[in-house]
């Protein structure tokens, strides 16, 4: 299996950031195991060609482990493993994907916010989370609707 470029360029970014945070805050080792982890995730062959899950949980940790020392720097790892997973070595990504990706960064950077800025996470997780599922039953109910009505004839 051969490795995407965009994906090694997203990965490099990540693991840079991640790298950049190291001085800041008291557990540096724990920043540096989940950036290891995170790169062996990108990189490791499987048998199947799609290793976009434990791409994107190893991406999830990283983001985690380097969110607590800085801001900005998990907002950045964020949408490079958002960049990993999406794009998916696509040169020049079509603009479908483009503006996923966007989109993900958007959605990424307001809940961070949201996040950073509450005195609690729970109750701010529970509202991000109901706004996704509902978000998630329209846009499958919309796409639903439209194989519906493409099977049945219809535009």
């Amino acid at each position: 299996m051969k490795t995407p470029l965009v994906r090694i360029l997203f990965v490099l970014t990540a693991t840079a950031a991640a790298l950049f945070t190291l001085p800041q805050g008291d557990s540096w080792y724990l920043r540096l195991i989940a950036a290891a982890v995170f790169v062996l995730a990108a990189f490791i062959k499987q048998d199947s060609e799609d290793n976009r899950i434990l791409v994107l949980a190893a991406g999830e940790v990283l983001v985690i482990a380097v969110a607590a020392a800085s801001f900005w720097a998990g907002f950045i790892i964020q949408c490079a493993v958002i960049g990993a997973i999406l794009v998916d070595g696509m040169v020049p990504a079509d603009t479908g994907n483009r503006t996923l990706f966007t989109l993900y960064c958007i959605a990424a950077l307001i809940c961070a916010i949201i996040f950073d800025r509450s005195n609690q996470v729970l109750l701010p997780f529970f509202m991000v989370t109901a706004i996704v599922a509902a978000a998630t039953v329209i846009f499958v109910g919309v796409q639903e609707m439209r194989e519906r009505r493409m099977y049945a004839g219809g535009k």
